[in-house]
């Protein structure tokens, strides 16, 4: 075989080498969603949607008239995520705080914080009239700094299969142990969280408490979390382990007082 023909299979070898340890280690991160990704491509030459200053909106469902809305330290900056400074820019919206993905279902999306739990119920990331909402955080929770007991997430369950819809197929076992972490980027951080628990609960189980006032009544919750799950799992809890529990509605109308939760813990590292 000519040496010119060995050097090019030689190079292209080489070449296919490299191709697929960039994507290997690609693989191994949560970027902006595809949809997203192929809007800014297709749209190089225009600008994102126009977006106003957010209408006003009564906290009418904020009951918890002690809890204060956490403030973001800032004595000592630090350097957003670049995904999620891509993602404000392209919203035009400095609500967006993370991004959460659950590798393996359509859960791929910006996450936002409000000063109430109504406001995103209804208005979309661009400001504007929905009633799919949008994927955001507790406001009493503080995503900056990550030290809370419980991080909660809420999302519609829309019937299309987007939002939220697909923690009801967590149900199922082995779906359950098929899909094993959540990735949540932070606005500063990208952290994985071990799912160990699904329930289908009553909303007199009150499980919208970020802090404990001991460890105490924080084992008690996690034992409770475990003990309710349709599932079982050999995750050992410890009292410093903190819980992301990701709710959403049960779409069916007899049982509108019902919540699917999907629970994990932060990964020790």
């Amino acid at each position: 075989m000519p040496k010119k023909i060995e050097y090019l299979f030689l190079l292209i070898f080489i070449i296919s080498i490299i191709i697929g340890i960039y994507f290997f280690i690609d693989s191994r991160r949560v970027d902006i969603p595809q949809h997203v990704l192929g809007n800014w491509r297709l749209q190089e030459t225009t600008q994102p949607p126009e977006t106003t200053e957010p209408p006003e909106v009564i906290c009418a469902l904020s009951t918890e008239p002690e809890a204060t809305i956490p403030q973001q330290d800032i004595s000592q900056p630090r350097e957003l995520l670049p995904r999620i400074a891509q993602l404000r820019e392209y919203y035009n919206n400095p609500d967006i705080i993370g991004f959460i993905h659950i590798p393996g279902t359509n859960i791929s999306y910006p996450v936002v914080q409000a000063e109430c739990n109504d406001f995103y119920l209804y208005f979309d990331l661009h400001w504007q009239h929905s009633n799919r909402g949008s994927i955001f955080l507790d406001y009493i929770n503080d995503l900056h700094s990550l030290t809370d007991d419980n991080t909660i997430i809420y999302g519609h369950n829309m019937r299309d299969g987007s939002k939220f819809h697909n923690i009801r197929h967590f149900q199922d076992e082995e779906y359950f142990r098929a899909h094993p972490y959540i990735l949540l980027d932070t606005a500063y951080e990208e952290t994985v969280w071990e799912i160990f628990s699904f329930i289908r609960t009553h909303i007199n189980f009150d499980y919208l408490i970020p802090n404990f006032s001991t460890r105490d009544a924080f084992v008690d919750f996690q034992r409770e979390l475990q003990s309710r799950s349709h599932h079982r799992t050999d995750i050992v809890l410890y009292p410093t382990d903190q819980i992301l529990i990701l709710s959403t509605c049960v779409t069916i109308l007899a049982d509108i007082d019902y919540r699917y939760i999907l629970v994990a813990r932060l990964v020790r590292t």
